[in-house]
């Protein structure tokens, strides 16, 4: 079932009034079927549909959901899930191919295979068993290590464990799929919504706002012509999301289903920012379900993606790329106040060498939290070893370690850029801060390093070499 979330959105223009046509499929119709969910298109610079192209459309995304559907025996999909091979659409190969260069990409966090999976759970929605957390990881793991083969006729051969199940991005594909035909009729500039899907293309700089979660979020036109590709938000609310939905029944459990083992998770509010809304759906799944430092360390390596997170306390997470994929004149940009870190470790000629705990963070003068900026390490154990970070920090926010921590990385440096906003996204306001490093290792020594600084103060970059476990720290304002 596609997630169940909403996103608000207002469109408008930076300097004069745009004429739009606004279009909604299904038409509203006593002839109106419920296959699929509301869609809306709006169209600028008086474009419109004729009756054919609007027909057209609606014959597109009735075929996607058709195509997709398992409890159709005939469907594209059901017919390759029974015999474990097929020639498929062009356009579903294409979705499936994508999903496994994510399932590839994520180490199986992202998945399309997990068919089985979701009937299992959609049995127990029904009552028909309980639910057993041992019986959804052996359905994710089996799915997780079967072969697939792709083959360049658009065919696809797999092992029997996996059962193909693209439900929750049916709405995404059909939002893709209805901005590839508007983009080969030559409509140059519109907004198409579905199922708190956003999406939006212009060659005349156009701008539009979303409201999501009383944020606004502003996206500037960045086509250049009429075949540039469109940017898309996804949006999800993962605790206010039922795991699994039908028209009839929806589990008590709130939450993502996570695809590498089974169980939902709700870890945080996603607002993610991709070139298409299959991929920027792929990515809000799977940074609900990850930790703040995993879903950032995905998106900041692929400048094409972008992304934003809230978890249930209100703090945010943002990758590198968010502001410059949304607006470019946000409160750190006005105020000037984005910052590089740059932190370098030591590699010790240890044979048994293990990858320190490092923590970052910025306080005020006072020593109270403005922002967490990076935490590796995920044992609690050793957290405590990070005995300042976590006397002031981590014993006193219930869930950071949970939400925020990534792995150990050896002493591969930390590459930071702070936006100059605070965990809950607000500008920070002190005029006296304070960058806090601290790097502890197993069976190893431990380093702090503060050092305080003023926005002003960084007209040139600032150095210091640690000592122990840090070697050196460098920050400075970004241009």
């Amino acid at each position: 079932m596609v997630g169940r979330f909403l996103l608000y959105l207002a469109v408008f223009t930076a300097s004069y009034a745009v004429k739009a046509e606004l279009y909604v499929f299904p038409a509203p119709s006593p002839e109106a079927t419920s296959h699929t969910l509301k869609i809306e298109i709006t169209l600028y610079e008086e474009q419109t549909l004729s009756a054919i192209e609007r027909k057209n459309i609606d014959l597109l995304i009735k075929d996607t959901y058709q195509t997709l559907d398992k409890s159709n025996a005939t469907s594209a999909l059901s017919e390759i899930n029974q015999r474990y091979k097929g020639t498929l659409p062009a356009w579903l190969y294409s979705a499936i191919k994508r999903c496994e260069d994510w399932f590839n990409r994520t180490e199986g966090n992202i998945s399309c295979r997990n068919g089985a999976l979701y009937d299992y759970w959609a049995e127990y929605v029904q009552g028909k068993h309980d639910l057993s957390r041992r019986e959804v990881r052996r359905l994710a793991r089996v799915a997780r290590i079967a072969e697939v083969n792709f083959n360049n006729d658009n065919s696809v051969a797999f092992a029997s464990p996996i059962q193909w199940d693209l439900s929750e991005f049916t709405a995404s594909l059909a939002v893709d799929r209805i901005a590839n035909y508007l983009t080969s009729i030559n409509i140059r500039s519109y907004h198409i919504s579905a199922q708190g899907l956003e999406t939006h293309a212009s060659n005349q700089g156009f701008s539009w706002q979303g409201t999501v979660a009383q944020e606004a979020v502003i996206q500037n036109g960045r086509a250049t012509d009429a075949v540039s590709n469109p940017s898309t938000i996804a949006y999800i609310r993962p605790w206010q999301r039922p795991v699994l939905s039908t028209s009839k029944l929806a589990s008590l459990e709130k939450g993502v289903l996570s695809h590498s083992d089974g169980w939902p998770s709700a870890k945080f509010q996603a607002i993610s920012v991709a070139d298409n809304a299959f991929e920027a759906m792929l990515l809000a799944h799977f940074s609900a379900t990850k930790t703040a430092q995993q879903a950032m360390e995905l998106v900041n390596a692929n400048p094409s993606l972008a992304l934003k997170l809230i978890d249930e306390n209100g703090r945010v997470f943002t990758s590198n790329t968010y502001t410059a994929r949304t607006s470019g004149k946000n409160k750190a940009e006005k105020n000037g106040h984005a910052i590089s870190i740059d932190i370098t470790l030591p590699l010790f000629d240890i044979a048994d060498y293990r990858g320190p705990y490092v923590s970052v963070w910025i306080s005020d003068e006072k020593n109270r939290l403005v922002k967490s900026l990076a935490l590796r390490g995920t044992s609690e154990r050793w957290l405590g070893e990070l005995r300042t970070w976590w006397r002031r920090v981590g014993r006193k926010n219930e869930g950071l370690v949970d939400g925020f921590a990534g792995a150990t990385k050896k002493n591969a440096p930390l590459h930071i850029k702070w936006d100059g906003l605070d965990d809950f996204g607000q500008s920070a306001n002190s005029s006296s801060l304070i960058l806090h490093v601290e790097v502890a290792r197993e069976h190893g020594g431990r380093s702090y390093e503060k050092i305080p600084f003023t926005f002003d103060s960084l007209t040139s970059p600032i150095t210091v070499t640690g000592t122990d476990e840090i070697a050196s720290i460098t920050f400075s304002l970004m241009n």
